[in-house]
């Protein structure tokens, strides 16, 4: 347990930290790739026997950049006795409120995480912990070691509650960014349920589509599960639009063949029919339904509520005035239309495009459209390797612990390739938008966008 310390991480002239290479190599892809005995120094005998067991000695010698959020590490050569061979005594970093002190901070939270150690982050303010949650992945993502701090990041922002949903509800592309890099299951479902939900509003929103090209796979899935909620939408359309209240549909069979007068008995129930499908008709013509930017929702919920959320007196005194009736003829219509109402408001309810899959509160907060998407587990984006590793598994022998930790590498390197494509892919499509009369900047990297 008591192991000589041989890396010697330093930050600033007074954060100074020792660490033992495996432990470091083991979590992180920089410290694997880094960490390697042909980069170690020789130390003498003369310097084992004086206590001095630094073999590696990694130095913060940049701050944060726009290119490098967290800085940058640089490993320094020692000669045989440990020292370092420029003789340099290395940088002086104050933390005199001239230099970002907080990435100090950040960047001693996910080392000590290495050990275990607890990682706090503030939970009394949304925007206080959202700043440190953003700090410390940047420091995890440049050491390849997110998984290690993902969970606490994503606790943390659960704690917030509503206020989080929220947030995601206003900007689900920067909140996909985010849950993507922490691996985040709720926070990237909620995010692609409001995105899918209203992706006729976010399609059309440029700077949102750049946003989104950041998140491997994210565009994708929530053009897939709005087709989805297209195909809902457009079938309870046709329910709408092609019901027929059943006393008439079916002539009895002792009234064949059907005679003139027979149809002339339900004339006012046709009228009902015919002034909703009026109504109704018009609506879609007028792109209220799958087509709006709310894909419908208004005119769904509408119909679904019944009553008087649509065609009240107001709007049968309209159809009155065109096809003027007697008094109690109008009365029977409105009772047909308000048994028609029941029966397409049953329509909606059997469609499920009403009900909420969501983790906000829409009774309290409502939205203007459809949440109720129904996430496969199976379509997160860093799924697939962990399905891959799993059949490796079953067929193969149990891993260990060296295999565990390496796997646990492979998955960091994983993460990182996918984040790397998904940035070119996002710098293309910037540069196509440039082409255009009107600059489009690119959203910072590293800030919910």
């Amino acid at each position: 347990m008591n192991q000589p310390h041989d890396v010697k991480v330093v930050l600033s002239h007074d954060r100074k930290y020792p660490f033992h290479a495996s432990t470091l190599a083991r979590s992180s892809v920089f410290f694997a790739d880094l960490l390697t005995e042909p980069s170690a120094a020789r130390l003498s005998t003369k310097a084992k026997y004086a206590g001095i067991s630094t073999r590696w000695l990694v130095e913060l010698v940049e701050l944060p950049t726009s290119q490098y959020p967290a800085g940058q590490l640089e490993l320094i050569e020692l000669n045989s006795h440990g020292e370092r061979v420029d003789g340099f005594a290395g940088r002086v970093m104050n933390e005199n409120g001239r230099v970002p002190t907080k990435i100090f901070e950040n960047w001693e939270r996910v080392l000590y995480a290495f050990y275990g150690k607890e990682i706090r982050i503030a939970d009394d303010d949304m925007g206080a912990a959202l700043m440190d949650c953003i700090g410390l992945i940047e420091v995890a993502e440049y050491l390849g070691c997110v998984a290690l701090i993902g969970k606490a990041v994503e606790v943390a922002l659960l704690k917030h509650g509503q206020a989080l949903f929220r947030s995601i509800q206003a900007n689900p592309q920067g909140w996909a960014n985010m849950s993507f890099r922490i691996q985040s299951e709720v926070i990237f479902r909620e995010s692609i349920i409001h995105l899918a939900g209203h992706w006729n509003y976010w399609k059309k929103n440029r700077n949102a589509m750049l946003g989104l090209a950041r998140t491997p796979g994210a565009k994708q899935l929530a053009e897939k599960y709005h087709r989805r909620l297209l195909e809902r939408s457009r079938a309870l359309e046709g329910k709408l639009a092609s019901h027929y209240p059943g006393d008439i549909a079916v002539p009895k069979p002792n009234d064949i063949p059907i005679k003139r007068e027979e149809y002339a008995k339900d004339i006012l129930i046709w009228m009902a029919l015919a002034w909703f499908r009026h109504y109704f008709t018009q609506r879609l013509i007028a792109d209220r339904g799958h087509n709006a930017d709310d894909g419908g929702y208004a005119l769904y919920k509408a119909i679904g509520t019944g009553g008087d959320a649509y065609m009240d007196k107001s709007v049968i005194s309209q159809f009155h005035t065109m096809f003027p009736i007697t008094k109690k003829a109008i009365n029977v219509i409105e009772n047909h239309i308000c048994e028609l109402k029941e029966c397409m408001s049953d329509w909606v309810e059997r469609s499920n495009l009403m009900k909420s899959n969501c983790q906000l509160n829409i009774e309290k907060y409502p939205v203007g459209y459809m949440t109720c998407v129904e996430f496969e587990n199976g379509d997160f984006p860093w799924r697939k390797g962990e399905r891959e590793e799993a059949m490796a598994s079953k067929k193969g022998k149990r891993p260990g612990g060296n295999d565990i930790a390496q796997r646990n590498l492979e998955a960091a390197k994983r993460h990182q390739e996918q984040r790397e494509i998904s940035t070119d892919s996002e710098d293309v499509a910037i540069d196509e938008e440039e082409d255009d009369d009107e600059p489009v900047r690119a959203p910072k990297r590293g800030r919910l966008a």
